[in-house]
Protein backbone atom coordinates (compact mmCIF):
# COMPACT_ATOMS: atom_id res chain seq x y z
CA UNK A 1 0.00 0.00 0.00
CA UNK A 2 1.79 3.29 -0.96
CA UNK A 3 2.29 5.84 1.73
CA UNK A 4 0.05 8.75 1.69
CA UNK A 5 0.76 12.09 0.71
CA UNK A 6 1.20 13.48 4.55
CA UNK A 7 3.23 10.79 5.64
CA UNK A 8 5.84 11.57 2.24
CA UNK A 9 5.67 14.76 3.22
CA UNK A 10 6.96 14.08 6.77
CA UNK A 11 9.58 11.92 5.46
CA UNK A 12 10.89 14.66 3.30
CA UNK A 13 11.16 16.96 6.02
CA UNK A 14 13.20 14.64 8.32
CA UNK A 15 15.73 14.04 5.51
CA UNK A 16 15.97 17.80 4.53
CA UNK A 17 16.56 18.36 8.54
CA UNK A 18 19.09 15.68 8.53
CA UNK A 19 21.32 17.14 5.57
CA UNK A 20 20.90 20.60 7.10
CA UNK A 21 21.97 18.92 10.56
CA UNK A 22 24.95 17.32 8.88
CA UNK A 23 26.24 20.42 6.58
CA UNK A 24 25.98 22.94 10.09
CA UNK A 25 28.24 20.01 11.41
CA UNK A 26 30.70 20.49 8.42
CA UNK A 27 30.68 23.99 8.99
CA UNK A 28 31.36 24.10 12.37
CA UNK A 29 34.19 22.06 12.08
CA UNK A 30 35.93 23.60 9.62
CA UNK A 31 35.71 27.04 11.57
CA UNK A 32 37.73 24.99 14.57
CA UNK A 33 41.54 25.57 14.38
CA UNK A 34 43.47 22.55 13.60
CA UNK A 35 45.71 22.50 16.84
CA UNK A 36 42.80 22.33 19.02
CA UNK A 37 43.44 25.78 20.15
CA UNK A 38 40.37 28.34 21.78
CA UNK A 39 39.15 30.46 18.81
CA UNK A 40 39.75 33.42 21.04
CA UNK A 41 43.31 32.15 20.73
CA UNK A 42 45.88 33.60 18.23
CA UNK A 43 47.14 30.85 16.17
CA UNK A 44 49.84 28.55 16.96
CA UNK A 45 49.81 30.05 20.67
CA UNK A 46 48.56 28.11 24.14
CA UNK A 47 45.78 29.00 25.27
CA UNK A 48 46.05 31.90 27.58
CA UNK A 49 48.95 33.49 26.23
CA UNK A 50 48.59 38.09 25.57
CA UNK A 51 48.57 38.90 21.98
CA UNK A 52 50.65 41.44 22.59
CA UNK A 53 53.41 38.84 22.98
CA UNK A 54 53.99 38.69 18.93
CA UNK A 55 53.06 42.14 18.23
CA UNK A 56 55.29 43.84 16.14
CA UNK A 57 55.88 47.22 15.04
CA UNK A 58 58.09 48.35 12.23
CA UNK A 59 59.67 50.92 13.97
CA UNK A 60 61.22 48.48 16.73
CA UNK A 61 63.30 47.12 13.88
CA UNK A 62 65.45 48.75 10.78
CA UNK A 63 63.49 47.55 7.76
CA UNK A 64 65.91 46.97 4.77
CA UNK A 65 64.93 50.08 2.99
CA UNK A 66 66.10 52.18 6.27
CA UNK A 67 67.81 55.96 5.54
CA UNK A 68 71.74 55.00 6.00
CA UNK A 69 73.19 58.14 7.96
CA UNK A 70 76.85 59.22 8.20
CA UNK A 71 77.18 55.99 10.42
CA UNK A 72 75.80 53.71 8.41
CA UNK A 73 72.22 52.48 8.76
CA UNK A 74 69.44 54.90 10.14
CA UNK A 75 68.26 54.69 13.27
CA UNK A 76 64.95 52.69 14.40
CA UNK A 77 61.96 54.66 13.17
CA UNK A 78 64.09 57.82 11.44
CA UNK A 79 65.12 59.04 15.15
CA UNK A 80 68.82 60.31 15.75
CA UNK A 81 71.33 58.44 17.93
CA UNK A 82 73.86 60.51 19.81
CA UNK A 83 77.05 59.32 19.27
CA UNK A 84 79.16 61.83 20.64
CA UNK A 85 79.25 65.73 21.26
CA UNK A 86 78.55 67.50 18.41
CA UNK A 87 77.82 64.22 16.08
CA UNK A 88 74.41 62.85 15.08
CA UNK A 89 73.16 59.75 12.74
CA UNK A 90 71.45 61.40 10.16
CA UNK A 91 67.54 61.33 10.46
CA UNK A 92 65.52 60.35 7.19
CA UNK A 93 66.08 63.20 5.25
CA UNK A 94 70.70 63.14 4.14
CA UNK A 95 70.82 66.67 5.56
CA UNK A 96 74.23 67.54 8.56
CA UNK A 97 73.00 67.39 11.25
CA UNK A 98 73.60 71.07 12.85
CA UNK A 99 76.24 71.71 14.87
CA UNK A 100 75.95 72.84 18.65
CA UNK A 101 77.58 76.02 19.60
CA UNK A 102 80.55 75.87 20.77
CA UNK A 103 81.56 72.69 19.57
CA UNK A 104 84.02 72.17 16.59
CA UNK A 105 82.49 68.91 14.11
CA UNK A 106 85.32 68.57 11.52
CA UNK A 107 83.75 65.60 10.42
CA UNK A 108 80.26 66.71 10.64
CA UNK A 109 79.55 67.78 7.30
CA UNK A 110 81.13 65.18 5.46
CA UNK A 111 79.53 61.95 6.08
CA UNK A 112 82.29 59.01 6.71
CA UNK A 113 82.11 55.48 5.22
CA UNK A 114 79.64 53.14 6.81
CA UNK A 115 80.35 51.87 10.17
CA UNK A 116 82.97 54.05 10.88
CA UNK A 117 83.64 55.95 14.20
CA UNK A 118 82.44 59.57 14.52
CA UNK A 119 85.24 61.88 14.32
CA UNK A 120 85.80 63.23 17.95
CA UNK A 121 85.48 67.15 18.17
CA UNK A 122 88.02 69.36 18.17
CA UNK A 123 89.42 69.84 21.75
CA UNK A 124 91.85 73.51 21.92
CA UNK A 125 94.61 73.64 24.00
CA UNK A 126 93.89 74.16 27.00
CA UNK A 127 96.25 77.02 28.06
CA UNK A 128 95.59 78.91 24.54
CA UNK A 129 93.87 81.91 24.93
CA UNK A 130 90.61 83.12 23.22
CA UNK A 131 90.46 82.82 19.79
CA UNK A 132 92.18 86.19 18.22
CA UNK A 133 90.25 88.29 15.53
CA UNK A 134 90.10 87.21 12.19
CA UNK A 135 93.02 87.34 10.30
CA UNK A 136 95.73 85.06 12.18
CA UNK A 137 96.65 84.44 14.98
CA UNK A 138 100.54 83.57 16.81
CA UNK A 139 101.10 80.86 18.84
CA UNK A 140 100.72 81.57 22.72
CA UNK A 141 99.47 80.39 26.08
CA UNK A 142 98.48 82.04 28.90
CA UNK A 143 99.78 80.91 32.29
CA UNK A 144 98.18 80.49 35.27
CA UNK A 145 94.51 81.00 33.19
CA UNK A 146 92.63 83.83 32.30
CA UNK A 147 93.13 85.85 34.92
CA UNK A 148 95.56 88.34 33.65
CA UNK A 149 93.80 88.51 30.06
CA UNK A 150 90.36 89.98 32.51
CA UNK A 151 92.29 92.76 34.14
CA UNK A 152 92.76 94.03 30.62
CA UNK A 153 89.16 94.33 29.43
CA UNK A 154 90.06 96.86 26.73
CA UNK A 155 93.35 95.01 25.26
CA UNK A 156 93.83 93.18 21.97
CA UNK A 157 95.59 90.59 20.47
CA UNK A 158 98.40 91.12 22.48
CA UNK A 159 96.93 90.35 26.44
CA UNK A 160 99.13 90.96 29.59
CA UNK A 161 99.56 87.70 31.03
CA UNK A 162 99.79 85.80 27.65
CA UNK A 163 103.21 84.48 26.33
CA UNK A 164 102.91 84.32 22.30
CA UNK A 165 105.53 82.20 20.39
CA UNK A 166 107.21 83.23 17.05
CA UNK A 167 110.13 83.70 15.02
CA UNK A 168 112.48 86.46 15.59
CA UNK A 169 114.65 88.56 12.48
CA UNK A 170 116.78 91.44 12.36
CA UNK A 171 117.24 94.80 10.72
CA UNK A 172 118.20 97.98 10.70
CA UNK A 173 115.79 99.78 12.95
CA UNK A 174 116.05 103.50 14.29
CA UNK A 175 113.07 103.90 15.88
CA UNK A 176 111.05 105.16 13.53
CA UNK A 177 108.98 103.58 11.57
CA UNK A 178 104.93 103.19 11.09
CA UNK A 179 104.18 104.62 14.52
CA UNK A 180 105.70 107.96 13.44
CA UNK A 181 107.47 108.20 16.61
CA UNK A 182 111.23 110.07 16.32
CA UNK A 183 114.23 108.40 15.46
CA UNK A 184 116.65 106.94 18.15
CA UNK A 185 118.06 109.12 19.93
CA UNK A 186 120.21 106.26 21.16
CA UNK A 187 121.36 103.98 18.74
CA UNK A 188 122.01 101.17 21.12
CA UNK A 189 117.76 101.57 22.68
CA UNK A 190 116.32 98.17 21.45
CA UNK A 191 113.05 98.29 19.08
CA UNK A 192 110.74 96.46 17.41
CA UNK A 193 108.93 95.67 14.10
CA UNK A 194 105.99 94.26 15.40
CA UNK A 195 104.23 91.55 13.11
CA UNK A 196 101.20 92.82 10.68
CA UNK A 197 98.57 91.05 12.48
CA UNK A 198 99.22 91.85 15.81
CA UNK A 199 100.36 95.17 14.77
CA UNK A 200 96.61 95.83 14.91
CA UNK A 201 95.92 99.19 13.23
CA UNK A 202 98.63 100.96 15.37
CA UNK A 203 97.50 99.39 18.80
CA UNK A 204 100.64 97.93 19.61
CA UNK A 205 102.48 100.87 19.02
CA UNK A 206 104.66 102.01 22.11
CA UNK A 207 103.79 98.93 23.53
CA UNK A 208 106.92 97.37 25.60
CA UNK A 209 107.53 93.38 25.42
CA UNK A 210 109.98 91.26 26.85
CA UNK A 211 111.53 89.12 24.18
CA UNK A 212 112.88 85.77 24.71
CA UNK A 213 115.72 83.82 22.76
CA UNK A 214 118.40 81.27 22.90
CA UNK A 215 120.81 83.68 24.13
CA UNK A 216 118.51 85.65 26.95
CA UNK A 217 116.10 87.91 27.27
CA UNK A 218 115.36 91.76 26.31
CA UNK A 219 112.88 94.30 26.88
CA UNK A 220 111.62 96.18 22.99
CA UNK A 221 109.43 99.35 22.60
CA UNK A 222 107.51 98.51 19.03
CA UNK A 223 107.80 101.29 16.80
CA UNK A 224 107.05 99.77 13.53
CA UNK A 225 105.20 97.37 11.75
CA UNK A 226 106.68 94.55 9.70
CA UNK A 227 103.87 93.74 7.31
CA UNK A 228 105.54 90.60 5.99
CA UNK A 229 105.91 88.78 9.28
CA UNK A 230 103.64 86.11 10.29
CA UNK A 231 101.67 86.33 12.90
CA UNK A 232 103.78 85.98 16.83
CA UNK A 233 107.03 86.72 14.57
CA UNK A 234 109.23 89.57 15.25
CA UNK A 235 111.50 91.98 13.22
CA UNK A 236 114.23 93.54 15.71
CA UNK A 237 116.80 95.79 15.97
CA UNK A 238 120.11 94.96 15.44
CA UNK A 239 121.08 95.42 19.02
CA UNK A 240 117.92 93.91 20.54
CA UNK A 241 118.67 90.48 18.18
CA UNK A 242 122.28 90.30 19.34
CA UNK A 243 120.74 90.07 22.89
CA UNK A 244 118.85 87.18 22.72
CA UNK A 245 120.10 85.87 19.67
CA UNK A 246 122.57 83.48 21.59
CA UNK A 247 125.45 84.36 18.53
CA UNK A 248 123.12 82.43 16.10
CA UNK A 249 122.73 84.34 12.66
CA UNK A 250 119.64 85.25 10.62
CA UNK A 251 116.58 84.37 12.94
CA UNK A 252 115.86 82.30 15.98
CA UNK A 253 112.56 80.93 17.64
CA UNK A 254 111.62 83.10 20.83
CA UNK A 255 108.53 83.76 22.94
CA UNK A 256 107.60 87.23 23.96
CA UNK A 257 105.16 89.18 26.48
CA UNK A 258 103.59 92.65 27.53
CA UNK A 259 104.81 94.12 30.36
CA UNK A 260 104.61 97.42 31.89
CA UNK A 261 108.45 98.88 32.97
CA UNK A 262 109.60 101.13 35.25
CA UNK A 263 111.04 104.46 34.95
CA UNK A 264 109.76 105.85 31.12
CA UNK A 265 109.14 109.42 32.16
CA UNK A 266 105.63 110.79 31.90
CA UNK A 267 103.07 111.19 28.73
CA UNK A 268 102.97 113.29 26.42
CA UNK A 269 101.35 114.57 23.16
CA UNK A 270 101.88 115.07 19.19
CA UNK A 271 100.17 117.12 17.63
CA UNK A 272 101.00 116.16 13.48
CA UNK A 273 101.66 118.96 11.07
CA UNK A 274 99.05 120.03 9.17
CA UNK A 275 96.71 120.01 12.05
CA UNK A 276 93.82 122.75 12.33
CA UNK A 277 90.58 124.20 13.42
CA UNK A 278 89.34 121.67 10.37
CA UNK A 279 91.36 118.69 10.70
CA UNK A 280 92.99 117.22 13.90
CA UNK A 281 95.94 114.32 14.42
CA UNK A 282 96.60 113.72 18.44
CA UNK A 283 99.57 110.83 18.91
CA UNK A 284 100.50 110.17 22.47
CA UNK A 285 103.99 108.99 23.47
CA UNK A 286 105.76 107.80 26.77
CA UNK A 287 102.92 105.92 27.85
CA UNK A 288 103.57 103.15 29.95
CA UNK A 289 101.01 100.64 28.79
CA UNK A 290 99.64 99.94 25.38
CA UNK A 291 96.80 102.98 24.68
CA UNK A 292 93.15 101.55 23.73
CA UNK A 293 91.22 104.91 23.35
CA UNK A 294 91.90 108.44 22.93
CA UNK A 295 88.89 111.01 23.47
CA UNK A 296 88.05 114.66 23.39
CA UNK A 297 85.70 116.31 24.86
CA UNK A 298 83.37 118.57 22.57
CA UNK A 299 80.39 120.46 24.25
CA UNK A 300 80.33 118.58 27.31
CA UNK A 301 80.50 115.22 25.41
CA UNK A 302 83.27 112.68 25.02
CA UNK A 303 83.55 112.04 21.30
CA UNK A 304 86.29 109.34 20.75
CA UNK A 305 88.90 109.26 17.81
CA UNK A 306 89.22 106.46 15.32
CA UNK A 307 93.26 105.36 15.37
CA UNK A 308 94.50 104.99 12.10
CA UNK A 309 97.40 102.93 10.76
CA UNK A 310 100.08 105.92 11.01
CA UNK A 311 99.45 105.78 15.26
CA UNK A 312 97.55 108.82 14.96
CA UNK A 313 94.09 109.74 16.19
CA UNK A 314 92.20 111.57 14.07
CA UNK A 315 89.32 114.12 14.21
CA UNK A 316 88.63 114.44 9.91
CA UNK A 317 86.57 117.39 10.46
CA UNK A 318 88.42 118.96 12.98
CA UNK A 319 87.22 120.31 16.32
CA UNK A 320 87.37 123.81 16.32
CA UNK A 321 90.66 126.10 17.33
CA UNK A 322 91.26 124.37 20.76
CA UNK A 323 92.57 124.05 23.36
CA UNK A 324 91.43 120.70 23.78
CA UNK A 325 90.47 118.67 27.02
CA UNK A 326 91.42 115.04 25.93
CA UNK A 327 90.79 111.55 27.88
CA UNK A 328 93.18 108.93 27.19
CA UNK A 329 92.49 105.18 28.33
CA UNK A 330 95.27 102.31 28.58
CA UNK A 331 94.49 98.64 28.14
CA UNK A 332 93.65 98.10 31.21
CA UNK A 333 91.05 100.92 32.09
CA UNK A 334 92.79 103.42 33.85
CA UNK A 335 92.07 107.03 32.57
CA UNK A 336 94.03 110.17 32.57
CA UNK A 337 92.83 113.66 31.73
CA UNK A 338 95.09 116.49 30.36
CA UNK A 339 94.81 119.88 28.06
CA UNK A 340 96.19 119.80 24.50
CA UNK A 341 97.00 123.24 22.37
CA UNK A 342 96.52 123.33 18.79
CA UNK A 343 100.38 123.50 18.09
CA UNK A 344 101.07 121.65 15.26
CA UNK A 345 104.20 119.93 14.80
CA UNK A 346 105.23 120.03 18.72
CA UNK A 347 105.11 117.63 21.10
CA UNK A 348 103.58 118.43 24.26
CA UNK A 349 104.64 117.06 28.14
CA UNK A 350 102.55 116.56 30.53
CA UNK A 351 102.10 115.05 33.74
CA UNK A 352 101.45 111.71 34.74
CA UNK A 353 101.97 108.04 33.88
CA UNK A 354 99.53 104.91 33.83
CA UNK A 355 100.07 103.01 37.07
CA UNK A 356 102.81 100.12 36.54
CA UNK A 357 100.91 96.54 35.87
Amino acid sequence: MPPSPRATSRLRRALLGGALAAGTVAMIAGCLPSGGGSPTDPVGLPAGQPSAAVTTSSAATPGANAPAGPHGPGSPGGTPTATGPGTATSPATPTSPATPTGLATAAASSPGSPGSPPAPPATPAANSPAAPPAGGGSSASTPGGSSAALAAPLAGRIRPGTVYRGRATHYGADGGGNCMFDRLTDPAMPVVAMNEADYETARACGAYIEVTGPGGSTVVKVTDRCPECAPGDLDLSQPAFNRIAGGIPGQVNVTWRLVSPADVGAVGYRVKEGSSAYWLALQVRGHRNPIAALEVQVSGTWTSLPREMWNHFVAPQGLGPGPFTVRVTDIYGERLVHTVNLSPGTTQPVSGQFARR
